[in-house]
C-alpha cells in the first residue's frame, strides 16, 4: 500500500536508518538527505511531505523552511530533547509539525499522516505522485483514477477525494476538511460533501464499502482489502 513519499533530511545515518525502515514498514516511500544543502526543486515538487532535522538544518533553518513552504509541501521539524524553544522557533518559522526526540515511531506516523492530509489537494505547485490502494490508484495531477487498471468514472473533485482518502486510510476527515481541500467555502459545503462522496462510492465497485461515514463527523477510508468477487 503505497501512502505517499517522504523526504527525510538528517546527517545522522543511524537516525536515517530507523526512520526510513519504520516509514516504509508502514507503505511509505522514503528518501534521504544527509545535508538540507542538497534539497533540489525536484525533490520539492516530487514528495508529499519533508522531516527535517533541526540540527541538520542549522542556521539556514528559516531559508530552507522558506523553500519548502513556497513549494506547497508540510514539513515537520524534528529536534533534539527537551528542545522546546527549537520546536516553538520551527513553527513559527512555517513548519507544520514540530517534534522532539526519542521518537516514537506510530506518533510519528499518525503526524505525518495529518499534516500530510492537510496539503495534499491544496498545494498547486507540487507534482504530487499518484497513490494506490489494492487495486485502486489515483493521480492528482491528471485527475484521473483506475480501478484494476480500467478508468474510474469521477468528477475532478471526486478524484481528488479518493487521492485523499488512499494517501490516509483510516484517518477520519471532518467535512469541514474535505470541503476545504476542494476549495468550497460555501453555506452549503456539508451538502456538496456529501453530494461527491456518495458519486465517488458509486464509481469505486468493490471498495465503496471502504468509504465509512462516521455519524456527526465526517467520512473514512477503511484500511481493509475488501473480498473480490467470485467468478
Amino acid at each position: 500500500m503505497f501512502r505517499g513519499k517522504i523526504l527525510l533530511i538528517d546527517r545522522y545515518d543511524s537516525m536515517n536508518t530507523l526512520i526510513s525502515g519504520y516509514l516504509t514498514a508502514s507503505g511509505f516511500e522514503v528518501m534521504s538527505l544527509g545535508s538540507a544543502d542538497k534539497l533540489t526543486d525536484h525533490h520539492l515538487s516530487t514528495v508529499h511531505l519533508i522531516l527535517l532535522d533541526i540540527d541538520t538544518a542549522g542556521d539556514s533553518l528559516s531559508a530552507v523552511l522558506s523553500r519548502i513552504n513556497a513549494a506547497g509541501v508540510p514539513a515537520i521539524v524534528l529536534t533534539s530533547q527537551n528542545d522546546s524553544i527549537g520546536r516553538l522557533t520551527a513553527l513559527e518559522m512555517g513548519a507544520a509539525d514540530a517534534m522532539s526526540r526519542p521518537l516514537d515511531m506510530a506518533e510519528l506516523t499518525a503526524r505525518v499522516r495529518a499534516a500530510q492530509s492537510k496539503t495534499l489537494l491544496s498545494s498547486p505547485f507540487a507534482n504530487r505522485p499518484p497513490v494506490s490502494f489494492g487495486g485502486l490508484t489515483a493521480d492528482i495531477t491528471t485527475y484521473r483514477a483506475t480501478l484494476d487498471g480500467e478508468p474510474v468514472n469521477a468528477a475532478p473533485r471526486q478524484i481528488a477525494l479518493l487521492y485523499l482518502f488512499i494517501s490516509s486510510p483510516d484517518r477520519v476527515f471532518t467535512r469541514e476538511e474535505l470541503s476545504r481541500q476542494l476549495g468550497s467555502d460555501s453555506i452549503c459545503a456539508d451538502k456538496t460533501v456529501n453530494v461527491h462522496v456518495s458519486q465517488l462510492k458509486k464509481a469505486l465497485g468493490r471498495y465503496s464499502g471502504n468509504i465509512v461515514t462516521v455519524r456527526g463527523v465526517g467520512y473514512k477510508f477503511s484500511g481493509e482489502e475488501p473480498d473480490r468477487p467470485q467468478p
